[in-house]
């Protein structure tokens, strides 16, 4: 019986340092995540760490950020922890209300439930579409001032049910998740350009710096496009300047829909645009710029009574294809490439070549 007693109390010891040791690597994780958003304001980077450590707090089969559209009145998935649902759930979205997600937003109360299939707040549409199963969740809103932004939700706990231990924890992330939404929206603000939503070309210079210095480092090509519109003023003259304004924002979108994530489309001013190409030589940076060129030149704008079209030059310049001294010089290269389509013509793609555009800015 004494042993018994004893054996019973080591186990009752050793679960208690069990249950310590899970509670202190959370905590730790709790560090790593407010580490995360002191260092970084990306948000899309920042967030999906967040997520991923959030697997890991609540031992949980994935995560899900989903935030508020106020203009078309939804909710919709910005960030997932899973990059190949992430895909298939872009374009959905929830009304308010719809689904536990909804719910939230709706209401603005964490929601834990074990048995989803059972509840009659769940919707299965998501499920439906990225061919998954929710057996348990939990959604908490994200709030910034008051106001709720978004949710943030955990689904499907990898042993037994969630507890209100991990609705706990969960509700500490969404804070710092919502901080970190906040931050990196007043600082995306800061750095892109009101009308098009491209970054600014201060923005542009500093990235291209840092673009070239890992180039350098690390051996790999880089490429620099300006686009300029065609015969702009004459839009202006003819149509006014609100037209203007709407083909250099239907220009701009050209570049958002086709860019890649880590390249950098930037309003260089007026109607020039500029885009960095991280580790992309020549060709794939020519058959990019031509994609663009061809898109606009296909472009029927409907303005008031009439039909839009209009057309895009522009120029290229590639290290290390070309012997560049610093990133100033890159860019005086494809200038003088985009010069060269508008004195040949307009409406094409030029990549810089010394012999035919002029000397380098080297000599």
């Amino acid at each position: 019986m004494f042993h018994q007693r004893r054996l019973r109390k080591i186990e009752e010891q050793r679960e208690k340092l069990d249950e310590m040791e899970r509670k202190n690597r959370q905590l730790r994780t709790l560090i790593e995540i407010n580490t995360y958003i002191a260092n970084s304001l990306e948000k899309e980077e920042v967030l999906k760490r967040i997520l991923n450590q959030t697997k890991i707090l609540l031992n949980c089969e994935s995560s899900s950020i989903l935030l508020v559209d106020r203009g078309l009145k939804q909710l919709n998935f910005s960030v997932l922890s899973k990059d190949e649902e992430g895909d298939i759930l872009k374009d959905t979205s929830l009304r308010m209300g719809e689904g536990i997600a909804g719910t939230v937003w709706q209401n603005g109360i964490p929601i834990l439930i074990n048995d989803a299939q059972n509840d009659p707040r769940f919707s299965d549409r998501a499920d439906k579409k990225a061919k998954t199963v929710t057996r348990s969740i939990i959604a908490v809103p994200l709030t910034v001032n008051g106001e709720i932004i978004g949710v943030i939700e955990a689904i499907n706990k990898i042993h037994g049910g969630f507890t209100i231990f991990d609705m706990q924890v969960l509700q500490f992330v969404s804070t710092q998740s919502a901080i970190a939404i906040n931050n990196a929206s007043l600082y995306n603000n800061a750095i892109r350009d009101g009308m098009t939503k491209l970054y600014i070309s201060k923005y542009f210079r500093e990235r291209l710096q840092e673009e070239w210095n890992r180039s350098s480092r690390k051996g790999h090509t880089l490429s620099v496009v300006i686009f300029d519109i065609d015969n702009f003023k004459g839009i202006n003259d003819t149509y006014g300047h609100q037209a203007g304004d709407r083909v250099i924002k239907e220009v701009a979108n050209v570049l958002l829909r086709n860019c890649r994530n880590i390249d950098i489309p930037c309003r260089y001013g007026g109607e020039e645009y500029t885009v960095i190409l991280p580790e992309t030589g020549r060709d794939e940076a020519t058959a990019f710029a031509e994609r663009i060129r061809s898109m606009v030149e296909g472009v029927r704008l409907e303005y008031e009574d009439i039909t839009m079209r209009f057309t895009l030059s522009g120029g290229i310049a590639t290290i290390p294809d070309l012997d560049a001294k610093d990133p100033s010089s890159l860019i005086e290269m494809a200038d003088m490439a985009l010069y060269y389509s508008k004195k040949n013509g307009r409406n094409r793609i030029s990549f810089y070549n010394q012999n035919v555009m002029g000397a380098s800015p080297r000599s």
